[in-house]
């Protein structure tokens, strides 16, 4: 019989994935999943559902995109943006695809906050330093990009590199791509909108790694969680953005700390 206290278990868990997702913090990891423990118990039933909810957000977000990439590949007018997500998406499958199969339970979660939290360092003295931290990197990007927002090979690259490089334990994807493009000296706004342009092949890949499913729960519990996930991840992704858009390379400060404030929270639980 479902009780009222099994719906708010259904929309918290929902609503948590859906939020950490986009920060650099690992939703396997010790903080997240104690708090999922504390608030929403019983939340391993609702995960499936809210990775659904985060991929069709994340479709929602990016379906004028889409449609213009979709045309363009019709019309054999492809831009920069879509060898971008093809040859990002290739790299992530290349490196992913082998940690799934192999390497994925390497590190703990505890190990695995660490490093996020690692991350969410490097991530902080980048934008207070303000500068190009990996300057080589740099430096090869200003001579290949010939428009600041356009994404080269080398982008795809990293992006799909570190993106297939997350799957290593339970490492932040978002916080290490957006690292890697930050890094190379593009705008912190438009290296958020790459690496969500690239997530749709993580995240699906994620759905597949977690083996078979069986749902032993109501339509109306599951449909709960994947809405709230829905709903949360898109507020997030535009609040994001937004933050990206206001702060400049100041966003890397508060965005990164979001990790290190986790990884103490998840050495006190």
């Amino acid at each position: 019989m479902v009780v009222p206290s099994d719906y708010l278990s259904s929309l918290t868990s929902g609503a948590i994935l859906g939020f950490v997702s986009w920060f650099p913090v690992g939703p396997g990891g010790r903080a997240v999943t104690s708090l999922l423990e504390a608030l929403a118990p019983g939340y391993s039933s609702y995960v499936v559902p809210a990775y659904l909810g985060i991929v069709f957000s994340l479709i929602f977000h990016l379906r004028d995109w889409i449609a213009r990439a979709v045309q363009g590949v019709l019309t054999g007018r492809s831009g920069s943006e879509v060898r971008y997500f093809l040859y990002a998406s290739a790299f992530t499958v290349l490196v992913g695809y082998p940690i799934i199969r192999g390497l994925e339970t390497v590190l703990n979660p505890g190990s695995s906050d660490l490093l996020n939290a690692a991350v969410g360092a490097v991530l902080v003295i980048t934008g207070v330093f303000g500068g190009r931290v990996m300057s080589l990197l740099a430096g090869v990007e200003d001579r290949l990009r010939e428009d600041p927002d356009e994404p080269t090979f080398l982008d795809s690259l990293i992006s799909g590199l570190l993106q297939g490089l997350s799957f290593v334990g339970d490492v932040s994807r978002s916080g290490l791509v957006l690292l890697g493009l930050s890094g190379t000296g593009i705008d912190v706004e438009r290296a958020l909108e790459l690496s969500f342009l690239i997530a749709p092949t993580y995240l699906v890949m994620k759905l597949v790694s977690l083996g078979r499913w069986e749902p032993g729960l109501g339509v109306t519990l599951l449909f709960a969680a994947f809405l709230s996930s829905f709903a949360v991840s898109l507020l997030t992704i535009r609040l994001l953005l937004r933050g990206a858009r206001a702060l400049g390379r100041g966003f890397l400060v508060p965005y990164g700390s979001v990790a290190i404030v986790f990884y103490l929270m998840g050495v006190m639980m």
